[in-house]
């Protein structure tokens, strides 16, 4: 390891591109210190530890990063005098963000070809669609509207985005109609449900399974789950979908709501979709001792992951957020009493 070119590279994902790394910083620039070794490690092509960069910020000679108990970012510069407003800093946001307007504002925006911030420097966003709604209804004119935003899509295009740190708010430069998805012809939503199987080992180490999946793009480590049918609850869809995936004829108890993941995407023929994924937690009645992976689906395998390891195999961008929740959560899972251990 070059420890130049590691304090390069911290330095590049702390100060300047977070979103590089898929780390998202506090108001006060604070990172997960495990975060931000994946990032490095996938940067550098190489593997690095929480005390290799620990031991690199108690060497250096000059303070370039600050580290309190997990946390780590970089060293503060001082505050410039006078009184010149900060600028919002540059910001990944969530690939699902919601603009609240009017029923009349949407009649200009598809005229124009664009949502634009009006007299404002940016268009306000928000990752809460309820907080939209209730924006919204708050607009004077007409009937309150909506705009959901693929913001994945939109930074590929140039829009670029800001976090206003009072209000937590994202900012964002003028967004392309074809950006809006519920302004597309043929859009709809779609729900699905999925989950991680939980068991302890002897060594006390929650462990995860997840399914590899091949496509032609390739072959990848995934999140087991499925589309809704009618009538099912999100919960059956996720038990139904895991045991039909990793071919599973035990029983599986669903133990905690994980998180829901959103995100754009074409279906056949160019339709734009919303597709909202909730994920759970689950643990079986018995010992799984083996798996019969639903290989007509393209699944090729199915594996015991530690909660790193997990966070570390699924790479898809819109899984990062709820992966590193999932790591937090068998954290706790592992600190419990072997006999009490329950997610």
């Amino acid at each position: 390891m070059d420890p130049l070119r590691l304090s390069k590279t911290m330095a590049f994902l702390l100060r300047h591109r977070p979103d590089v790394g898929n780390l998202e910083p506090d108001d006060n620039g604070w990172v997960d210190l495990d975060d931000l070794c994946i990032a490095v490690s996938r940067l550098m092509r190489d593997e690095i530890r929480a005390p290799a960069v620990r031991k690199l910020v108690v060497d250096a000679r000059v303070v370039r990063f600050e580290i309190l108990d997990h946390r780590i970012r970089a060293a503060q510069a001082p505050r410039r005098s006078g009184n010149k407003p900060r600028r919002h800093p540059r910001a990944r946001p969530p690939d699902i963000l919601y603009h609240a307007t009017t029923a009349a504002e949407v009649e200009r925006i598809k005229r124009e070809g664009v949502l634009t911030a009006g007299r404002d420097k940016f268009v306000y966003l928000s990752h809460d669609e309820a907080h939209a709604w209730r924006v919204a209804h708050r607009r004077d004119g007409s009937p309150a509207r909506v705009l959901v935003i693929d913001a994945t899509r939109a930074r590929r295009h140039g829009v670029r985005f800001f976090r206003n740190r009072r209000n937590g708010l994202y900012l964002a430069t003028p967004v392309p109609e074809s950006d809006v998805l519920n302004l597309q012809p043929g859009y709809a939503e779609q729900h699905s449900a999925g989950g991680f199987p939980v068991r302890r080992d002897a060594d006390g180490r929650a462990r995860v399974a997840l399914i590899q999946v091949t496509r032609r793009s390739g072959t990848t480590w995934e999140v087991a789950k499925g589309k809704l049918e009618p009538g099912e609850t999100p919960e059956a869809t996720a038990v139904r979908e895991v045991q039909e995936e990793m071919g599973l004829e035990t029983d599986l108890q669903i133990t905690r709501y994980l998180d829901t993941v959103r995100y754009g995407f074409l279906a056949p023929g160019g339709l734009p979709r919303l597709k909202s994924v909730y994920l759970y937690l689950m643990e079986a009645d018995e010992t799984i001792d083996d798996f019969v992976p639903r290989s007509q689906e393209g699944i090729a395998d199915v594996g015991w992951f530690t909660a790193d390891e997990a966070v570390r195999a699924v790479t898809h961008s819109s899984l990062q957020p709820v992966m590193r929740r999932l790591r937090d959560v068998l954290r706790e899972v592992e600190e419990e009493e072997p006999e009490a251990a329950a997610v």
